[in-house]
């Protein structure tokens, strides 16, 4: 009678495997495009928590990730405008005038759905505004929305006559969701999260973002490819519109009131996030992924001032060093 063939795996041969797996998954890790700014918001975040007693604190953390979800929403915009070759300097404004123009449908006594929606429509008709004009013109979508900031939050104050909206009608969940926790995390992390994952998708799976590189990388041969440039370019300002009105709706939620004071600014902690997590301002390249951890980066490191004792004001002037290192690391690497 024969003896039944043993099928144990030799000690060695388990730690072999073992050791080849962590090896595998420690190389696609240091493979990640994001893995810089990762690293440095681990850093920023040991360094903090070694230094103060409360950064790491459930409710802390949670407050930081609250902050960085309005400019890390509209940073996902923000990838493809900067990736495209273009900048937009107006979604701050276009985030108050949709803040303002969603309170308004709301006092008003709409339903929900269709205040949401006209706020929706203002975003995206603010975009269409900044690439038409790029488009019709020919000039730089810097130019255009250095003009057309001023231009949406003018209307933003005279719509709401420069005094906050509120009084809105009591038995509304939009605001005891939209500005409260769902599972013990903040609405608009779980906001963040999924335009996360919807730029990401849009980003580097689809036709569109493709093409999107392409024009950034090279406008010309994107050209002689056949890819319409103007029309693609009136596309990304209009989704980056609509990525704003989706930040100002989240915004409304939490604060229960549209201040036209709530916007400006933003622009400089969005176009930061989007540099910082690895979009080029030449244009080609970009990361959704990388522009929130960026958002992340620039909410830690305003609220790590704070908990050392220095005034926040100081967080701006660290976001300018950082965006001026962001921006040099990547002329640096692209020269090497």
């Amino acid at each position: 009678m024969t003896q039944p063939t043993s099928t144990n795996v030799p000690a060695s041969d388990s730690q072999s495997q073992v050791r080849s797996g962590f090896l595998s998954a420690w190389k696609r890790l240091t493979q990640l495009d994001e893995i810089g700014v990762l690293t440095a918001l681990f850093l920023i975040g040991l360094v903090l928590s070694v230094v103060t007693d409360t950064f790491l604190t459930p409710m802390n953390l949670l407050q930081v990730a609250r902050q960085a979800s309005y400019y890390g929403i509209m940073a996902v915009g923000m990838v493809f405008v900067i990736s495209m070759g273009d900048i937009d300097l107006s979604v701050g404004s276009i985030l108050t005038l949709v803040n303002i123009m969603t309170a308004i449908c709301l006092r008003a006594g709409w339903p929900l759905l269709p205040s949401m929606g006209v706020g929706l429509l203002t975003g995206a008709a603010c975009g269409f505004v900044n690439g038409g004009i790029a488009v019709l013109l020919r000039i730089p979508t810097f130019i255009v929305t250095l003009g057309t900031l001023s231009v949406f939050r003018g209307l933003a104050l005279v719509l709401s006559k420069a005094t906050p909206i509120s009084q809105f009608p009591k038995d509304n969940w939009f605001f005891e969701i939209g500005g409260g926790n769902i599972l013990g995390v903040p609405s608009s992390v779980i906001v963040m999260v999924v335009m996360m994952i919807i730029g990401f998708l849009l980003f580097n799976r689809t036709a569109f973002g493709r093409r999107v590189q392409a024009i950034g990388s090279n406008k010309q041969a994107a050209l002689f490819s056949g890819i319409p440039i103007n029309r693609y370019r009136l596309m990304v300002m209009t989704l980056n519109g609509v990525v704003a009105a989706v930040a100002g709706i989240v915004a409304l939620a939490f604060l229960q009131a549209a201040d036209p004071s709530t916007g400006p600014g933003f622009e400089l902690y969005v176009i930061a996030s989007a540099i910082i997590g690895g979009t080029s301002l030449s244009g080609g390249t970009g990361s959704v992924p990388g522009a929130i951890l960026g958002a992340l980066i620039i909410a830690v490191i305003r609220n790590g001032l704070v908990l050392i004792g220095l005034s926040a004001y100081w967080g701006t002037a660290a976001t300018g060093v950082v965006i001026i290192l962001a921006v040099a690391i990547d002329y640096f690497i692209k020269r090497r």
